[in-house]
């Protein structure tokens, strides 16, 4: 096990102690963590030369010409 998966599922935990100390049913704390970790799994990391920059307000190459 990974350092990174270590820490997750420690976290995970914690979470779970958290949310039963508040009084939600462990099915309720199940549901909501899985939530959070498919949202984690969905997040999209962009890497340098990765993917096309962006050409939007706010981006770095906004108002400039190629």
């Amino acid at each position: 096990m990974t350092q990174y998966q270590a820490a997750g599922t420690s976290a995970r935990w914690k979470l779970f102690a958290l949310l039963e100390a508040q009084g939600v049913s462990v099915a309720e704390a199940d549901d909501l963590v899985a939530a959070l970790e498919a949202g984690a799994q969905c997040e999209v990391v962009e890497l340098d030369g990765m993917a096309p920059a962006s050409s939007g307000p706010g981006s770095r190459t906004a108002g400039t010409k190629a």
